[in-house]
C-alpha cells in the first residue's frame, strides 16, 4: 500500500473530512477506493465526492453520514493500492522510491533521503546523516543523475 494522504479532521456536521494531499497523483476522486488502518485492520473506504478547499481536499465517504461516524478516522493516513509507476514521465520519481536512496556529492556519501518535502515551489529532499539535516530542492541545477540505490547532487557553496 502506498500512502497517499492523511485525515486531518472533521469537517462540517454530514461526514466529511479534511485530508491532506500526499501524493502528485490526483487520486481522490469520485469512486475511488481508499484504505486506512484502523486498529491493526485494513478498512475499505470508497470517496462519494471531493472537493479542493485551498491546501486540502474536503472528502465525504460512502456510508459515512455525520460527524460521529468520521470522528474515528481523524488522525489516520489514507492508502491506496493503485501502483503510479506507470503514469510517471522519464524524469519523475515517487516520493517513497526517492526515500532511503544514499546521496553522493563528489564521489563521498553526504547521507540519505529521509523525507520530501512538498514547498510552494517544489519540493525539497531532506537529507540525513546521523544528526545532521540538509535540505536540496529537487530541481535540476543540484540534483543529477537518479540511479537505483543513489542519487548525485550538485550543490551551491554553503549548502551542505
Amino acid at each position: 500500500m502506498i500512502q497517499i494522504g492523511k485525515i486531518r479532521n472533521t469537517h462540517g456536521l454530514k461526514g466529511e473530512a479534511k485530508v491532506m494531499n500526499l501524493s502528485d497523483f490526483d487520486r481522490f476522486s469520485p469512486y475511488s477506493v481508499v484504505f486506512v488502518v484502523m486498529n491493526g485492520e485494513e478498512l475499505e473506504l470508497v470517496i462519494e465526492r471531493v472537493r479542493r478547499q485551498k491546501d486540502w481536499f474536503i472528502v465525504k465517504f460512502e456510508g459515512i453520514d455525520s460527524i460521529e461516524d468520521v470522528l474515528p478516522f481523524k488522525g489516520l493516513d489514507l492508502y491506496t493500492k493503485e501502483d503510479a509507476s506507470s503514469q510517471l514521465a522519464e524524469d519523475e520519481f515517487l516520493f517513497a522510491d526517492l526515500i532511503g536512496k544514499k546521496v553522493i556529492e563528489n564521489g563521498r556519501t553526504v547521507g540519505h533521503v529521509s523525507a520530501v518535502i512538498p514547498v510552494p515551489q517544489g519540493h525539497l529532499l531532506e537529507i540525513r546523516d546521523n544528526d545532521k539535516k540538509i535540505l536540496v530542492p529537487f530541481v535540476k541545477a543540484f540534483i543529477g543523475p537518479i540511479t537505483d540505490d543513489a542519487i548525485i547532487i550538485y550543490p551551491i557553496e554553503g549548502m551542505l
